[in-house]
């Protein structure tokens, strides 16, 4: 009975022994790696096949551009190094750690390619193909509106690439995701640009060379302004601080009931005159204020003085349409001129206005 119960113990052991060597360099039955069974191959096998399910590079249009993922074999690696145990001999140890390895089934959530490789080479990409989208434009020129088209963008969608790469494991290149830009505004808001909605010219004394200077200044940077559907205009925004940096110049301003000089003198001018042409327009104003001295190119209480970073004039935009804004200087006059799309509540502007007269001529600027 001792002899036959030492032969099975030493059949079993041997039969242990053949089946440890029959798998030990071999994956568990049932592992399962992005929809593919490896069950029965050894190391280098698996290691094969999972890097030919990886993308080899990425590519838009004609463009192919190559993939590098040294990190994420170097990840398939450590993964590797759990499923097969590394043995230096043979030992009942390592009898026991095959025989515990157990029916796996590995998702690719457990097993994917190294994100962060990824993205840092996306984003070099996108240097390359990242295109700013261009936007249609108009201009006020020699008695007409100039339209130029815009061009729309692109822009690399690194995280909507890197889900398709991290969940492709059949295609060998993938497409990048590239989105475009449509240009804003477009051709389409441009053409409904087509209304004068608010016209008014004032007037200055071109001997104040300073002050006639700083007029002109900020009627360049109003010119050719658009401003979208429901957006706040702020004159302070668009013009900008008035400093010696910027080429303004001391002229006279108010301060208080004290006329002193200060950088920038004359602006007001176009506030007021911006304000006017608004007033004509019907749009609503957000923000507004008035000089604490009576000034010579509106009427009393009608200007809106303004002073970086504490006092604006600001104005909403509630048509339903963009609006340019034409601001253009002569000899001793400033116009300015709002153009847009007309509607119940800002009709077309029938005659222009200014102080103390009107242009004479209603399609050109005064000569």
């Amino acid at each position: 009975m001792t002899a036959l119960l030492l032969q099975f113990f030493v059949t079993l052991g041997l039969g242990s022994v053949v089946a440890y060597y029959n798998t030990y360099d071999r994956a568990p039955s049932g592992l399962i790696v992005w929809g593919q069974d490896f069950s029965g191959l050894n190391r280098i096998q698996v290691f094969s096949q999972l890097k030919k399910k990886l993308p080899n590079d990425v590519s838009f249009k004609e463009q192919v551009y190559p993939l590098k993922l040294n990190r994420s074999y170097a990840d398939i690696e450590k993964w590797l190094d759990q499923l097969f145990p590394v043995t230096k001999d043979f030992r009942f140890s390592d009898l026991l750690t095959d025989i515990k390895r157990p029916f796996i089934i590995i998702s690719p959530s457990t097993l994917e390619v190294n994100k962060e490789e990824v993205i840092a080479q996306l984003q070099l990409l996108s240097r390359q193909i990242n295109k700013p989208m261009r936007s249609a434009t108009m201009v006020y020129s020699d008695g007409s509106l100039e339209t130029t088209a815009g061009e729309a963008g692109q822009e690399l969608d690194i995280e909507g690439t890197w889900l398709k790469i991290a969940h492709e494991h059949e295609q060998k290149q993938i497409a990048l995701v590239v989105n475009s830009i449509p240009p804003q505004p477009n051709a389409a808001d441009m053409s409904k640009i087509r209304d004068i909605l608010g016209d008014y010219t004032t007037y200055f004394n071109s001997q104040d060379l300073p002050r006639t200077k700083n007029l002109r200044l900020a009627a360049i940077a109003l010119d050719n302004r658009l401003i979208p559907p429901d957006q706040v205009f702020s004159f302070n925004d668009v013009v900008g601080e008035r400093t010696e940096a910027a080429g303004y110049l001391p002229a006279f301003i108010f301060e208080g009931h004290a006329i002193i000089k200060g950088d920038g003198g004359g602006i007001c001018q176009d506030s007021s005159t911006l304000l006017q042409a608004v007033r004509q327009a019907n749009l609503s104003i957000v923000e507004k204020h008035t000089h604490s001295l009576p000034v010579s190119y509106v009427l009393k209480d009608q200007d809106a003085t303004v002073s970086y970073g504490t006092l604006d004039f600001r104005f909403r935009n509630d048509t339903h349409g963009y609006i340019l804004i034409s601001a253009r200087t002569g000899s001793n006059w400033l116009r300015i001129q709002l153009y847009g799309l007309a509607d119940d509540q800002h009709p077309v502007l029938l005659r222009p206005d200014g102080y103390p007269s009107f242009p004479e001529d209603w399609n050109q600027d005064l000569k």
